[in-house]
């Protein structure tokens, strides 16, 4: 049974301005190391931190916080598996909250262009 489902869409010009003005700072606030070390690895690197921030913002809404709660960015990671699909790892508020729904398994699907990212994020028990 679907317990949460959320979605969200980033302007990639947005997010690169944020990490140009902000720098280690937004990235250390709002991403994982090991987050940063993929996107940091890869070509197109504000696209997919686009998508990853868009990722964050469906799981807070699949999970009904928002930005409050409890519930940290960094207490959502998105991980992916050597064969590229995207998953979402919970931590913290994050995970107390979704063990309050009868949180069992998370989806998370992610696409990104030069200008837009979009995510979507359902939760199950």
């Amino acid at each position: 049974m679907i317990l949460g489902i959320g979605i969200d869409m980033e302007d990639v010009e947005r997010i690169r301005l944020v990490i140009d003005r902000h720098g280690d700072r937004f990235l250390q606030k709002v991403y994982t190391p090991r987050e940063i070390a993929y996107v940091e690895d890869k070509a197109n690197r504000y696209e997919r931190y686009a998508a990853r921030f868009a990722a964050k913002e469906a799981a807070m809404k699949a999970l009904g916080t928002g930005w409050n709660k409890g519930v940290h960015w960094k207490d959502l990671e998105i991980v992916n598996s050597p064969d590229g699909c995207p998953s979402l790892r919970l931590a913290g508020g994050a995970l107390s909250r979704a063990m309050q729904m009868g949180y069992r398994r998370a989806h998370v699907s992610m696409s990104h262009t030069r200008r837009m990212a979009i995510a979507q994020v359902i939760i199950e028990d």
